[in-house]
């Protein structure tokens, strides 16, 4: 199974993301943008996790996740989770199979309540800014990015770096400002 999905922050046009962990001191490769968490739920109340894979996200935008035989040929809400971005859900459950792709990366709707954000036309992201990770975007979040943009923070591993050229800086911020600004946060089954 092959989610496809881009990040906000790391977006740089022409459906690619930038290599995010070269650019914090995590490797060389030109290709790896950051490890993401994909999880399968239960498609009824209370959505239970079934499975969860972590892998490294690639800057073409997929991931390959490797998921046990007891989840095969079964459907799942598929939920993405990343350390700076909201964590979202697919629109409908997914069949998970050999052959089976999710590309959330198409139209909003990919993602529950259309909560992605156009990065350019037709390419569509998930939203960059929940540095606490509570499903929120606002100002509990500035904090932790105000701190390491005042202390120069650069070429280490660390959520702030929003945009993830290896700098905590003032081109990191309006992603965040953005977002913090329409109230983006988490939509859920």
């Amino acid at each position: 199974h092959t989610p496809k999905l881009f990040l906000q922050g790391y977006y740089v046009g022409s459906a690619t993301m930038t290599n995010t962990l070269a650019n914090q001191g995590m490797g060389s490769s030109l290709t790896n943008v950051d490890s993401v968490t994909i999880e399968l739920h239960e498609t009824v109340s209370p959505y239970t996790m079934a499975s969860s894979f972590t892998g490294v996200l690639q800057t073409n935008g997929q991931v390959i996740c490797t998921w046990p035989a007891a989840v095969k040929d079964q459907s799942f809400y598929v939920l993405v989770k990343h350390r700076n971005s909201l964590e979202t859900w697919s629109a409908n459950p997914v069949m998970i199979s050999a052959n089976a792709n999710y590309d959330f990366s198409t139209a909003a709707s990919q993602a529950y309540g259309n909560n992605q954000i156009e990065v350019e036309p037709g390419v569509f992201a998930i939203y960059s800014g929940d540095l606490n990770q509570d499903g929120f975007i606002d100002s509990f979040d500035f904090p932790a990015l105000d701190s390491d943009i005042f202390n120069g923070v650069s070429g280490v591993y660390v959520n702030t770096d929003l945009n993830g050229d290896g700098f905590v800086d003032s081109f990191d911020f309006p992603v965040f400002d953005a977002n913090s600004y329409n109230g983006v946060s988490v939509m859920m089954p």
